[in-house]
């Protein structure tokens, strides 16, 4: 945060003579004095976690305080540990940019102690609003990078990937990972409409809370109409022990967290690509990601956090045209089985059967069937579909016609 925010946030402390701190409209803390005196065990993990918990953030939030003018007197809250404090909404140009707080337990605070601080509120306001121009100004640049990175030719990306190198958007450039965010909101919708703005704007704040916990010029980022796209830097992650499922998780909770009660948040899917050689790559991983949050969200068994190395032949499959994956291209025993036994229980056990290699005992064992019941099930398979089961091409094409039925979405 500059140097300026932290000045008007000393200045305060040492007029008050009280530990002053500057929070987000989301409670995340922005800068804060040092802290001479005793305080509460909600500003001791706001310091130590950047952070409040969600129950503290909706006690602060029922005061009413995020309409208020002028400065307020926050309630004590002895279940959260939260003592007395003095509260100054920060303003500028109509828009609440967050909150300025002393901590205030003796309630000795007077009309002095408020004036100050509404002053020192209304500085922290044009701070931040200019803080926030130029930062949309640099992100709204950052978007039209990545942009060109993904949709640009190969003479627009090579120019583009050393701007974004020379700007410091991103520090190292092999070794780059795109992941994708894609709630799956067409057939999710749960009390009435939801705005394409709106889940874009959740898509974006989702993105920028992950981004908090990444390092400064180790990632970029991108909202499309329909998902959201995350460039990762894993050298970061590296650093900081983290994995890519670490941030892949991040980014769905943080995602599930703004879309719950609006749309069924069981659908958000995360795709995750391959690491990029260089940034001029980074089309071909974004579109590696993208198909495996497509995979994922027609293949439910695969989780909603899908790499595109785990696809495994789905990978291939995922190439076919889409009007191709339709049952004039299965083989005829699949197509047989479709048209008598879509939902039965001989298409199930057929398809584990091949995915595990032929091998009965495994495959009793993974459906829970005795295996006299298991071979009874094969025999059946075997003679309504006319197919040799002991064929290795037989059994290729039959397992491939399974998956390509399933990603044609024809199961």
């Amino acid at each position: 945060m500059s140097s300026q925010l932290q000045d008007t946030v000393d200045t305060l402390a040492t007029q008050l003579q009280r530990a002053v701190a500057i929070d987000d409209p989301q409670l995340h803390l922005l800068a804060h004095s040092p802290h001479r005196e005793p305080v509460d065990k909600v500003r001791l993990a706001s310091i130590m976690n950047r952070d409040v918990s969600a129950d503290v953030l909706d006690y602060f939030l029922s005061t009413g305080v995020k309409h208020a003018e002028e400065p307020v007197r926050i309630p004590a809250n002895p279940a959260l540990g939260m003592w007395s404090r003095i509260c100054a909404p920060i303003r500028c140009e109509g828009l609440l940019l967050g909150y300025l707080f002393f901590i205030d337990n003796d309630e000795a605070c007077g009309p002095r102690e408020l004036a100050l601080a509404a002053s020192a509120a209304h500085t922290a306001g044009m701070i931040l609003y200019q803080q926030r121009l130029l930062h949309e100004v640099e992100r709204a640049r950052e978007r039209e990078l990545v942009q060109d990175l993904l949709n640009g030719d190969p003479a627009l990306r090579q120019n583009v990937a050393a701007e974004i190198i020379e700007r410091g958007h991103l520090e190292h450039n092999p070794g780059v990972v795109v992941t994708v965010i894609q709630p799956a909101t067409s057939v999710d919708i749960i009390d009435g409409p939801t705005s394409a703005s709106d889940l874009r704007f959740a898509v974006t704040a989702a993105l920028e809370d992950v981004r908090r916990g990444i390092s400064p010029r180790h990632s970029m980022q991108l909202d499309r109409p329909g998902h959201g796209v995350l460039l990762i830097d894993t050298h970061d992650l590296a650093v900081g022990h983290r994995t890519l499922r670490d941030v892949a998780t991040d980014l769905k909770t943080a995602l599930t967290k703004r879309l719950t009660g609006r749309i069924s948040t069981d659908c958000v899917i995360v795709g995750v690509s391959d690491p990029a050689a260089t940034l001029v790559q980074i089309q071909e991983c974004y579109q590696q990601a993208m198909t495996a949050a497509h995979v994922a969200s027609v293949i439910p068994s695969l989780g909603d956090i899908v790499f595109w190395s785990d696809l495994g032949i789905y990978q291939i499959l995922s190439q076919m045209p889409p009007e191709s994956l339709t049952k004039g291209t299965l083989h005829r025993a699949v197509a047989r089985l479709l048209d008598t036994h879509k939902h039965g229980p001989l298409i199930e056990t057929l398809e584990t059967y091949l995915d595990h290699a032929g091998d009965a005992a495994a495959t009793a064992k993974a459906l829970s069937l005795h295996r006299s019941s298991l071979y009874y099930r094969l025999d059946k398979i075997r003679k309504l579909t006319e197919a040799d089961l002991d064929s290795g091409h037989d059994r290729l094409a039959l397992h491939l016609s399974l998956k390509i039925a399933r990603l044609g979405r024809l199961l």
